[in-house]
């Protein structure tokens, strides 16, 4: 009994540690590389691993510095984890790349310090995919060297390059379209920075346009209403540009043929002009005046506030209004020796003239209270 048990302890071992077990890789070598008491660990993105092994040699500057650790997948990318010496200095853009140590030798992980060195290289950092790479295998450069000395593809190339040739037609009209695409290309490249200029006004309108989106919808709907009137008097607006376009057939019609009347005309009002312009200042010195009838405006400087300043002559008397009445004030200056009464014993015979004139001096005088 205690055999039994003592096998199915056993086995049970053996089936849990096969578990687990992934081949020789699995068992620790002796004499890998020192990585010191106090290792660090970073990992490292590669598109390609090829062969690389865990426990492959990592070198610096080549010097052994490290070992793999650990060969896994990540995504569609592979990702080594790698052991280095806890003293190892390395700028955190480090770069790491799959070498060979021979043409038949093991693959190893080379580091390298780029141009331009930024930060450290801690512990758990990564090195990313674009800082890795790898270089070309035996089976690689052998291909490529058989491929160049048999010929390869090239006759194969050779007929594609002819059959191209021949659905083309015309080689001449390819080259000249080849040419035309060059320089099309060429001029996009020198207008270059005016087309970027131009994508950055177009996007600063379009983010204009997004943020005022709230009043343009508002514009956009107060608009509606007036786009629906026009759309109902759209046959109105038709007749109107119509009729419009008529009166300017018959305006250009009517203007060719009265031009030599229209030509006479300016020929006729340039003396008139030029009458105008010898005037110079008395034309506006004349309106003047008459924009400022009945008070010229020297009257405008005898106002005082609420009051007048005049000096006013009057004449009153018989003859000078009969003058101003009659308009012919000198005619009636010589009435006084024509109305003088005749000397006492002569005989005098009044005309009708003289009476009516002297019944309107009377009337005169009566309403003047002076007496005749």
């Amino acid at each position: 009994m205690k055999r039994l048990l003592t096998g199915a302890l056993m086995s049970a071992l053996l089936l849990t540690g096969g578990c687990g077990f992934a081949g020789m890789s699995d068992l620790p070598l002796p004499g890998g590389p020192d990585v010191g008491s106090h290792p660090i660990t970073v990992t490292a993105d590669f598109s390609d691993v090829l062969s690389l092994a865990r426990d492959a040699t990592v070198k610096y500057d080549g010097v052994t510095v490290g070992k793999v650790a650990k060969v896994g997948r990540h995504g569609w990318q592979a990702r080594v984890t790698l052991e280095l010496r806890g003293d190892l200095d390395l700028p955190a853009n480090t770069t790491a790349r799959i070498a060979q140590t021979s043409l038949l030798g093991e693959k190893y992980v080379e580091l390298a310090k780029p141009a331009h060195a930024t930060g450290h290289l801690g512990n758990g950092d990564r090195i990313a995919l674009a800082s890795t790479s790898r270089g070309r295998e035996v089976e690689e450069v052998l291909g490529a060297l058989s491929l160049l000395l048999n010929g390869g593809g090239v006759a194969q190339l050779q007929t594609i390059t002819h059959e191209l040739g021949t659905a083309f037609g015309d080689q001449g009209s390819t080259k000249a379209f080849l040419r035309e695409l060059d320089q099309f290309v060429t001029t996009l490249d020198r207008n270059r920075s005016t087309i970027i200029a131009t994508l950055e006004n177009v996007n600063r309108l379009s983010g204009q346009i997004a943020r005022d989106r709230t009043t343009i919808a508002a514009a956009v709907a107060t608009i509606t209403p007036a786009v629906h009137s026009l759309a109902q008097q759209r046959t109105q607006l038709v007749t109107m540009l119509n009729r419009l376009s008529e009166f300017g057939t018959v305006t250009s019609s009517l203007l060719r043929r009265s031009t030599d009347d229209l030509v006479a005309d300016l020929k006729a009002l340039e003396p008139v002009l030029q009458q105008l312009q010898k005037a110079g200042d008395a034309v506006p010195r004349v309106l003047e005046t008459v924009l400022s009838f009945p008070f010229p405006d020297e009257v405008l400087k005898a106002v005082k506030g609420d009051y007048v300043n005049l000096d006013v002559l009057v004449d009153l008397s018989p003859l000078t209004l009969l003058g101003n009445a009659t308009g012919d004030d000198e005619k009636l200056q010589n009435l006084p020796g024509a109305l003088t009464p005749p000397r006492s014993g002569t005989t005098t015979t009044t005309s009708p003239v003289q009476g009516a004139v002297g019944a309107v001096l009377d009337l005169i005088a009566s309403l003047t209270g002076t007496g005749r």
